[in-house]
């Protein structure tokens, strides 16, 4: 078998100690096995291909585990008592946005034609005065919907809530007039 120069890749044989082309040495250089060379490129592509193949297996497995679900990052209030006819298929109210504050505020919102819903949460500050939060839906210039949280001065500070629900497409148009609160909350659900 021969022996391959580390300096300029020329080709002796065994018994040589230096290079027949450059006179560099040779002792101590394995022959070289061109079928060992072929075998050990052939291990390396093997070895990246599995190395590749493994990847791509924990990627699609996290994606399948963890974020398949496009409805994972949702939160849903499920209402089973609405069904479609199959009784296969649960539709629920999906979470499809929230805001927070603590005054006057307004949101538009397009939306498609499947039922809304917006709930209004608040906190007040105090209870020697009135305090509310007053949320009003409207579309053309018509009222959809509102609701009104208030607290007199009697009233125990505690956090109350209420919904709106209305059905349409198109644009909307969400206010929000609020008076000594600690907060309020707005959250905006799609049934599906």
């Amino acid at each position: 078998m021969p022996k391959y120069c580390p300096k300029c890749g020329t080709d002796n044989d065994d018994k040589f100690t230096f290079c027949r082309n450059c006179g560099e040495r040779l002792s101590g250089i394995n022959t070289v096995n061109n079928n060992d060379s072929v075998k050990s490129d052939n291990n390396k592509i093997l070895m990246g291909a599995i190395v590749a193949l493994i990847i791509v297996i924990a990627i699609i497995g996290t994606y399948v585990f963890i974020g398949g679900d496009n409805d994972s990052n949702i939160n849903t209030v499920s209402d089973s008592s609405v069904s479609d006819s199959s009784n296969v298929n649960t539709k629920s109210w999906h979470k499809i946005d929230s805001f927070h504050g603590v005054g006057d505020y307004s949101i538009t919102l397009n939306v498609g034609v499947n039922p809304i819903k917006i709930v209004s949460s608040a906190m007040p500050t105090k209870n020697y005065a009135s305090n509310f939060m007053e949320t009003t839906v409207g579309q053309y210039g018509y009222t959809v919907g509102s609701s009104l949280l208030s607290w007199e001065s009697n009233s125990a500070l505690a956090k109350k809530s209420e919904n709106i629900e209305f059905s349409g497409s198109g644009t909307y148009f969400i206010y929000i007039s609020a008076y000594e609160l600690q907060y309020w909350d707005l959250e905006i659900y799609e049934y599906y």
